[in-house]
């Protein structure tokens, strides 16, 4: 008889994995010819491989590595990849330096040091980019360089978005050339109303510190200005300052003909979003689109202009995100029904490409929604969760697939086709006789909620096993993996089973994003209505006859530790332990966007504040809680964790903490993880 390998906390974090390492950082060449993607080092600390295939020949080779594991910016990738328009060639950064390689021939061409966020013209003879927060751009084959902007200084950023933009309204690049290549539309960020804040690094021989310009709720925006700058006469053009009304200028475009700038604009209150264009010439603006709600609305990617004049935009103002197909007369009109889609992916002038949650809302699939008449229609043919990266053009597509009973699989797949090339599959994980994780639904005064349930491969109905429940339990995007997707589960949930643990999630009613009514419980409570689910969740585990009902934990991190510092001290006595990753403890000490689209500015919300934060419940506090968190987060500050300490040490509760040093909001580094899963494993032995 075959006896089953154990997995261990070494194997599954290690330079060689169990379950490999799948390649990530897909950028397509524009014909759709060739893929570039990122290949992680063995030694994490190592910096990435870049590897470049044709798709058509299936050829796959090298093409850089790179030479330093820091990224341009905060809101960026790290080699941050550009395909020159003809497809010849690419830009990236390596670091900060940033470089041309002739795709064909490998030659190497250094553009600019202390460069951020590469951009061609659409002719491909010139290249933007940011240094030292001002704009600048290179024309290839000379020497020639243009500076663009003349203002920038550490408080005063033009053309990257800053640390709130990039984080949390998912502002990748803040700037854009024109069609034409004549003009650059950008947006300006004044920092100087919001106040430094220290993150420490205490590793090096004299400690180092960061300044970081983090608002906190209730406080100074930065004040934020579209532009637009004209390159043959250095004419910098204002076309909208947001400041008068400290409103958000998020995500931005120009129109095909070259001669307006569509932005969309949010108030602060995040109740009232509006996409107004901007004529070039600074004529007077026309607003094209309205949606408003009395608690909230979400920010949206980019308009997708089409070939005619018209342009894609992702709204929830239906009920559900949709994509409305606008004309420049504001006219509208739906295209994708009730499924709820989660991105654009590319479009012509007949078929949209969308990331739908379909057929039920645990998945993630191809969806393919014809413009002149006929039904969408499901293109991936796996049930389960695909991630989808496409071209602008071409019929191949990598699709990276996983479901519960499937690890993950990455392939180059063809549209209307079967064919496919695989570039990573997980190596067969036979041997290691893992258990098996189930989907269920749990009844609740909100309706049947998604749960999964990993159990043991020996796993007895008769016996009583502990539980340990996972939760995140905070707002995500349509489309963002929930904790009971229909993906894989990892090996570490796995490895917990082996060692006698069931492993539980369950998504709250307010997570359930494939419908807007149910994100909108979140509003003015947070803490309450996540962890409901969690409860009901319980309530269900409490009437199985294989749980034992008095040895259960609570597990998460981030908005997942907040959830569970505040489920232990607001619904005391349900577990026995929980483990808290990087909590923030009270909504005071988060920022701007995020917490006020949920709470509101806490000067005129003080309740709802109040009612949310775990400080002033530390006295309930009767679960054994460790704290977990890295020593340099630029999320979610130290300063949560301190506060919950102190807050449990005047009310006289003993709580375990610990510290990972210079890491931000995640653990990052081999050894890094094994210290973290081996003590989380560790403490699940010890208090369950």
């Amino acid at each position: 008889m075959l006896i089953a390998t154990l997995l261990t906390v070494h194997a599954i974090y290690s330079a060689r994995p169990l379950a490999g390492v799948p390649p990530s950082g897909f950028t397509w060449s524009p014909d759709g010819s060739k893929l570039i993607y990122t290949v992680i080092a063995p030694d994490t600390s190592q910096p990435p491989v870049i590897r470049i295939r044709d798709v058509r020949s299936g050829t796959d080779r090298v093409l850089l590595r790179a030479r330093s594991n820091l990224r341009g910016s905060r809101s960026r990738p790290l080699s941050q990849i550009v395909w020159s328009p003809d497809g010849t060639r690419i830009a990236y950064l390596n670091g900060d330096e940033l470089w041309v390689d002739q795709v064909k021939s490998g030659s190497e061409h250094e553009i600019a040091t202390g460069a951020d966020d590469p951009q061609w013209s659409a002719d491909g003879t010139r290249i933007a980019y940011v240094h030292e927060n001002d704009l600048y751009v290179a024309t290839l084959g000379s020497d020639e360089r243009q500076r663009l902007t003349f203002t920038g200084s550490p408080t005063r950023i033009n053309g990257d978005p800053d640390w709130l933009y990039s984080e949390e309204l998912d502002v990748s690049h803040a700037y854009a050339w024109s069609p034409k290549g004549d003009a650059i539309a950008y947006l300006s960020f004044d920092e100087s109303p919001i106040a430094p804040f220290p993150i420490q690094d205490y590793l090096p021989t004299i400690n180092s510190v960061e300044e970081q310009r983090y608002p906190l709720a209730g406080r100074a925006n930065a004040r934020v200005s579209l532009h637009v700058v004209e390159l043959s006469t250095g004419q910098d053009r204002l076309l909208y300052d947001g400041a008068p009304r400290d409103e958000y200028l998020v995500s931005f475009t120009w129109s095909p003909d070259d001669r307006a700038v569509l932005d969309e604009i949010v108030d602060r209150a995040q109740q009232h979003l509006r996409l107004e264009l901007f004529p070039r010439d600074g004529a007077s603006s026309r607003t094209l689109w309205r949606e408003s709600n009395s608690r909230f609305i979400d920010e949206q990617p980019a308009p997708t202009w089409l070939p005619d004049g018209r342009f894609l935009w992702l709204s929830a103002r239906g009920g559900v995100q949709g994509v409305y197909l606008v004309g420049l007369d504001g006219e509208a009109r739906l295209l994708t029904g009730s499924t709820p889609i989660a991105a654009i992916l590319r479009a012509d002038e007949h078929v949209i490409y969308a990331a739908a949650m379909a057929p039920t809302r645990r998945e993630l699939t191809l969806l393919a929604v014809p413009l002149h008449g006929g039904a969408p229609h499901i293109v991936t043919r796996r049930r389960g969760w695909h991630a989808i990266s496409m071209p602008e053009h071409g019929d191949e597509y990598v699709d990276a697939f996983s479901s519960v009973s499937q690890p993950p699989i990455v392939t180059i797949r063809r549209l209307n086709s079967s064919q496919e090339q695989i570039l990573f599959s997980t190596p067969s994980l036979a041997s290691y006789d893992l258990g098996t994780t189930r989907e269920l639904e749990i009844p609740s005064q909100w309706g049947l909620l998604d749960a999964v349930l990993t159990v043991p491969r020996d796993f007895d109905p008769r016996h009583r096993y502990p539980v340990i429940v996972t939760a995140y339990g905070g707002p995500l995007p349509v489309g963002d993996a929930l904790p009971s997707a229909d993906r894989w589960q990892g090996l570490y949930t796995f490895l917990l089973a082996q060692h006698g643990f069931l492993c539980f999630s369950i998504d709250g009613p307010a997570s359930n994003v494939d419908r807007v009514a149910n994100e909108r419980l979140f509003s003015k409570r947070m803490g309450r209505i996540a962890m409901a689910g969690q409860l009901a969740g319980v309530a269900w585990l409490k009437r199985q006859p294989y749980v034992d009902a008095s040895r259960l934990g609570l597990f998460g991190w981030s908005y997942g530790g907040y959830l569970t510092s505040f489920t232990l001290t607001h619904a005391p006595g349900v577990f026995r332990s929980g483990i808290a990753g990087a909590p923030p403890a009270d909504w005071h000490f988060y920022d701007t966007a995020y917490t006020e689209r949920y709470m509101g500015e806490p000067q005129h919300n003080a309740r709802a504040y109040r009612e949310t934060s775990v400080l002033p419940a530390a006295g309930r506090l009767d679960s054994q809680l460790l704290i977990l968190q890295g020593s340099s987060d630029d999320n979610v500050h130290l300063m949560n964790s301190i506060s919950l300490l102190e807050a449990f040490i005047k009310a006289g509760k003993r709580v375990e903490y610990f510290l990972y040093p210079g890491a931000r909001h995640g653990v990052a580094g081999i050894a890094a993880q094994r210290d973290l899963y081996t003590r989380m494993l560790l403490w699940w032995e010890r208090t369950l």
